[in-house]
């Protein structure tokens, strides 16, 4: 299969992943979007590269960026009524969302790397821009629109960077490893 192939692949996986989990938790459902999420990610994983750097790279980036909306639904700065299974973690549909999104680092959003600084402005604009678009679709309350604007982009905008540096040192591990070379 081709890089476009995949690439276009991976973009239009995520956007399915993405309307599937908010649109089903703005409707009560959320299982229904957990799964078109977890399908997502198989079909990745059966076509990445090295299923055993992708499988890792997608649990470093979930447990990363669950744990910061897991940080903003305890503060009660995003309020969510669906997939709720305890009260100070983020529903069960973000961290699917979180896992799908994890599938585009090293290939969507592959042309961001060694370009953190992109990375960045790119996180601090596009998160507050995705949170705001699952208000709007009724899957999360946004009590004060300001407070979570500012804390979405500065969370988006540090994770970002690093989920690319993640993504590249993963990378380079495995080239190294391919080329004999010790990563210590």
């Amino acid at each position: 299969m081709s890089h476009r192939s995949r690439l276009l692949i991976n973009f239009v996986g995520f956007q399915i992943a993405w309307f599937a989990c908010v649109l089903s938790a703005a409707n009560n459902q959320p299982i229904i979007g957990i799964c078109i999420a977890l399908v997502i990610v198989l079909i990745h994983l059966y076509l990445a590269e090295n299923q055993k750097r992708a499988l890792s790279l997608l649990a470093i980036i979930t447990l990363m960026g669950s744990a910061w909306d897991s940080v903003l639904t305890n503060q009660q700065i995003l309020v969510f009524s669906s997939g709720m299974m305890l009260p100070f973690l983020a529903p069960t549909w973000i961290f699917a969302m979180w896992l799908s999104f994890s599938t585009t680092i090293n290939t969507a959003f592959r042309w961001l790397y060694h370009r953190y600084f992109l990375a960045f402005i790119l996180g601090a604009i596009s998160g507050p821009l995705t949170y705001q678009a699952g208000a709007a679709l009724d899957a999360v309350v946004i009590p004060n629109s300001l407070t979570a604007t500012v804390w979405i982009a500065i969370g988006w905008g540090v994770m970002m960077p690093l989920f690319i540096l993640i993504a590249e040192r993963f990378e380079t591990i495995d080239t190294n490893k391919n080329n004999g070379v010790s990563s210590s």
